[in-house]
This record gives structure tokens, sequence and C-alpha cells, in this order.
């Protein structure tokens, strides 16, 4: 069945959803307690660092450069802080090689910031706001949210990627879910 919006989005949709649904399930309810939230800042953590050390590491032209925002690491590691928590030791990497590779670990992480939106009502419910707590929510998934999701798909629509690099895209996008599930139930892991 084909996606229903069509271009390069939805056939990226389409795709991943099952590795997409996988990772929402590691959340079901939000994070609807401290538990679940230290989980999320950890995992999140971990995958927004290994996203920015591949990218860092690819060779970008100007469009997809300007998506990577170490800032996002940083801000996760200041709300980690705040509740007590570490960060998870490093784990395998995330390699990007190309723009279009770029292009779909970016799906992910972008497109997690629309989910973002509600985890931050949740952490405001626990008492966490964009000063303390909750500076990584406040920033992915605050008001600005909705206008960069739409900016990061005027851009991968425009990118025009040819077959061979529409699968390694659609591949990175995959192996980025993957990395955020794998980073998600590690965090779920009693410390060691």
């Amino acid at each position: 069945m084909a996606a229903t919006d069509g271009g390069t989005r939805g056939r990226l949709r389409q795709a991943t959803s099952s590795a997409h649904a996988r990772v929402d399930a590691c959340f079901p309810r939000g994070v609807e307690d401290a538990q679940a939230y230290r989980r999320y800042l950890r995992g999140m953590h971990a995958l927004v660092s290994a996203l920015d050390a591949g990218l860092s590491a690819a060779p970008l032209g100007d469009t997809w450069r300007e998506w990577r925002l170490p800032q996002r690491a940083d801000l996760l590691r200041e709300d980690l802080a705040d509740i007590g928590a570490a960060p998870l030791a490093s784990g395998p990497g995330l390699s990007i090689a190309h723009a279009a590779e770029a292009a779909g670990a970016l799906y992910v992480v972008e497109g997690s910031a629309m989910g973002a939106t509600q985890l931050l009502l949740d952490a405001q419910a626990m008492g966490w706001s964009g000063q303390r707590g909750a500076r990584f929510l406040h920033a992915h998934g605050g008001d600005g949210a909705g206008a960069r999701w739409m900016r990061y798909l005027r851009c991968l629509e425009s990118a025009r990627f040819d077959l061979h690099a529409e699968r390694a895209m659609i591949d990175a996008a995959a192996r980025t879910f993957a990395y955020a599930e794998h980073e998600f139930l590690r965090a779920a892991q009693p410390a060691g």
C-alpha cells in the first residue's frame, strides 16, 4: 500500500513504520514519571550524541551540515544533571557516510520533535521547565518544532536523491530508529 502523503517522506515513513513503532513502544504513556523521564533523557542523550558525532565526521554540503546541532547533547547533559542522573556510557556510534544517510538519520531525530511536544507537557507536569530539567524538550519540542519539521521536509523533498541514495537514506533511518530503541532499552537497565 502506498503512503498517503507520497514523496520521499511517504517512502521513508512506509519503510520505517515498524521500527518507528518499536521506538514509540519504549514510552507508551509518554514520560509519565521520574523513572520514564530519566530513561528518556539518558537514551536521547546517547542518540543525539551519536548523531552529532556521525554528522561531524560526514562529508556533507551546507544543506545537511546546518542540521548538525551539538547543543542538543549539551542541553540533555544539563537536564540529566538537574534530575541527578548520569549519561549512558558511549554506544557503538552512528556511521553517516554522505548526505542521503544524514537525511535519513535526521528524519528520526527531527521527527521526534513532534512527539517531544507532548513529552514537554509531561516534564512540565513533574515540575521541570525550560530553565531546569527540561531544557532539551523545551528547545526540541517547544514552539518552533513544527516550523523546523516543515523546513526539514522541504530540504528532504528538494534533495531529489537517486534510487541508490534513497535506499541508503531509508537504511540510515532504519538504523537510527534501531539505535534509538537500543539506547532507550539500555537506559532502562539497572546501573551496573
